[in-house]
């Protein structure tokens, strides 16, 4: 019996079966395709992606071989700048840059490396899933090996993180929300000479032209994406013929200056299942959603699923949580995908207007409401917080992202605060606003219930070794103290997916939050 069954090994499934060898339970993986799909597909992820890929151990192997995601401008037909993506300056809240271009091949290669080492992870390539009955403690999953033979398999829990033609959504028998996007698009990957490389673009560029709306992405080395919208007249057929490829590349590129990587053909869209869980049965990735890739968040999205089930999975399986616990995974993740998902689809609105005189009254309001300016937008902030679920909905912060500074210990070594422990709940305080009595009282409540203390002291106060339930550390940049006093809080109650539990405002509210958490876990304190 395992512990959890995954279908699909594709990025989501892939790093979901990475953080919960990570976490020690038993995995199998069902893989219908024996090996990597060679060629690029999502190219890009964020800092909230880069922080799981820490957890799993492979930042090191991923680092030289990505790169910071650039600028990107919204230029109309006159070739106006009418809008401007930027990033959150540094120092960044997280550490990583807020934002990678990558080679997915790569990606895949380095998770699943990475997975091998783990002695609780049971990989299956080339083993179709065909279907699953479950009882009330448990889920049998049928699957053909390659020999053709079939084969049951038991779980505690199934993961379908099998795409978007998930035939785990479709054995739920559950309904799809249409977001209304829905256009085909011709994507094109080029890897272009070097001699020709600096010619191109130097940022990431949304053509707003209504002749052809088009997106260019500056990915790693010379790796060069076009994405081009099919306007009415464009023959399916030949569009991914040469002759036709090099036509619409021609304002950029001739043949000789560039190799022709990938070309396909996608349909756009923007769609969310009505229904991600089936009792023990959970949907994740693009078999949950499909979000349009304006602001790159298709995969971040799915890896997003990845973090907030891992640390759910466990605590159930575990016995510190009750399986209610799982229904807020829901709860959490689809608002959220909705939210980015409307957002995205508003950016893809931006481009892709196809009537010249609209075009032309979009792109003079977008200038006239920043007083004849480029609309400048941080990119990180257009992705919203958790608004229901495990969290203290009323308290500041809840559903936040706790950042993560660079910290030193009692050995002043530096190292990122979340490398400090494994993943769990702790309090994060400000250690000038409470005095050591009240640290005293709140570790009692605190160990009784498993939760850390994570003490933040200045930058040249003493630190002690701690216990392993208190820790002490100073930050190098001030990062999360500020983000702390900009909410008027003195600390914070993590989950151990980094998302804020509760915002603490004083050492009564410590207490408070601890109490809540216990009880919302069904603890005694």
């Amino acid at each position: 019996m395992y512990d959890v069954a995954i279908v699909g090994y594709g990025p989501v499934g892939a790093t979901l079966a990475g953080l919960l060898g990570k976490l020690g339970l038993s995995v199998v993986v069902f893989e219908k395709s024996t090996g990597i799909y060679p060629k690029p597909r999502a190219v890009g992820f964020d800092h909230d992606a880069m922080r799981l890929f820490q957890r799993i151990g492979i930042t090191k192997d991923l680092v030289p071989y990505v790169e910071s995601f650039r600028d990107e401008i919204y230029i109309d037909a006159s070739g106006r700048v009418i809008q401007r993506l930027e990033h959150i300056p540094e120092p960044y809240p997280l550490t990583w840059s807020p934002h990678y271009t990558c080679d997915q091949p790569y990606l895949e290669t380095v998770l699943r490396d990475a997975n091998e080492l783990m002695p609780t992870i049971n990989v299956l390539l080339g083993n179709d899933f065909l279907d699953y009955q479950q009882s009330a403690t448990s889920v049998t999953i049928k699957a053909k090996a390659p020999d053709d033979k079939f084969f049951d398999y038991d779980a505690r829990y199934l993961i379908g993180c099998d795409g978007a033609s998930s035939p785990i959504r479709h054995q739920m028998d559950c309904g799809v929300e249409n977001l209304n996007y829905n256009e085909p698009w011709i994507v094109v990957d080029m890897i272009v000479g070097d001699e020709f490389i600096d010619a191109l673009p130097q940022v990431n560029v949304q053509y707003c032209n209504p002749n052809r709306p088009c997106t260019m992405i500056c990915c790693p080395g010379n790796h060069r994406r076009w994405e081009f919208m099919v306007i009415p007249g464009d023959n399916l057929e030949d569009a991914l013929s040469d002759d036709y490829l090099w036509e619409l590349m021609a304002p950029w590129l001739k043949p000789g200056q560039a190799e022709i990587w990938r070309a396909a053909s996608y349909r756009f869209h923007a769609l969310v299942a009505e229904q991600w869980q089936d009792s023990r049965v959970f949907l994740a990735g693009d078999s949950a959603h499909q979000t349009p890739p304006f602001l790159g968040q298709g995969m971040c999205q799915g890896l997003r699923d990845a973090g907030n089930l891992a640390w759910k999975l466990n605590s159930v399986l575990s016995g510190s949580a009750t399986p209610d616990l799982l229904n807020t995974y829901v709860q959490e993740r689809r608002p959220n995908v909705v939210s980015t998902t409307k957002i995205t689809i508003e950016c893809g609105l931006i481009i892709t207007e196809l009537d010249p005189d609209k075009a032309r009254q979009r792109d003079d309001q977008i200038l006239a409401e920043n007083g004849g300016h480029t609309k400048v937008t941080l990119r990180e902030n257009l992705i919203a917080p958790l608004e229901d679920g495990f969290i203290e909905g009323t308290s500041p912060l809840a559903g936040t992202v706790l950042p993560q500074p660079l910290v030193s210990n009692s050995c002043k070594s530096k190292v990122l605060m979340d490398d400090l422990m494994e993943p769990c709940f702790r309090i994060i305080l400000l250690a000038d606003a409470i005095n050591q009595e009240q640290i005293e009282l709140i570790s009692l409540t605190a160990r009784a219930i498993g939760v850390a203390i994570v003490l933040m002291r200045d930058a040249h106060a003493p630190v002690s070794e701690g216990d392993g339930f208190i820790w002490e550390v100073t930050e190098s940049f001030g990062v999360l103290k500020s983000w702390l006093q900009e909410s008027g809080c003195i600390g914070v109650l993590v989950r151990p997916d980094h998302y804020v539990y509760a915002g603490i405002r004083s050492a009564h509210e410590i207490d408070q939050s601890l109490k809540s958490f216990a009880g919302r876990m069904e603890l005694r304190v």
